[in-house]
């Protein structure tokens, strides 16, 4: 007796050869790809970037300031965490390092570019994009209630950390020295 439903999940959700699937049912490889090629099974093909390559752990997909903060909005979010947010703080952490790469690369090519073929000029591709993920950035921060109008509308009182200084801090501390001119 062949048990086709653990062979078709098998095929279907894991990235084990239909060879090795075949030996460990005692069949030939020849009689399942007749039933994949019948039954119009799909076979699972985990693609990175167009190539054939295993899924990835999290740390080698995201970079070192997706992680960064990544580990920080977990912190920040405290028991406010759920798992269930889990797609939209990678999500955050991801645009956000997006972030910074693309505002490295601003700052070398500029807002405006010029066209090589005809000299005519043209805002950069990289602005664009830069504005599509801060635009992302702002509504990824509102669905996990890192605005000052999400926390309210969320009820949520995100732990502020006493040592760190905030913006306001310095600059009444700037206003507070005594400058001669």
């Amino acid at each position: 007796m062949i048990d086709w439903e653990d062979i078709k999940l098998k095929v279907e959700g894991s990235s084990t050869s239909i060879r090795a699937i075949a030996r460990e049912h005692d069949i030939s490889d020849t009689t399942i790809r007749k039933k994949i090629k019948k039954e119009e099974w799909v076979r699972y093909v985990p693609t990175v970037q167009g190539r054939k390559k295993e899924v990835q752990s999290h740390k080698n997909i995201l970079g070192q300031i997706a992680l960064r903060k990544l580990y920080e909005l977990k912190e920040e979010l405290g028991e406010n965490y759920n798992p269930v947010d889990e797609p939209l703080i990678v999500m955050y952490a991801k645009n956000y390092e997006r972030y910074i790469e693309l505002e490295i690369e601003m700052a070398d090519e500029g807002v405006v570019a010029m066209s090589a073929k005809t000299g005519a000029t043209y805002i950069n591709p990289v602005f664009n994009a830069l504005q599509m993920v801060i635009k992302n950035l702002a509504v990824l921060g509102d669905k996990l209630g890192l605005s000052i109008e999400s926390r309210k509308k969320l009820n949520l009182q995100l732990g502020k950390k006493a040592e760190t200084p905030s913006l306001f801090d310095i600059v009444s501390g700037f206003n507070d020295m005594e400058i001669e001119i």
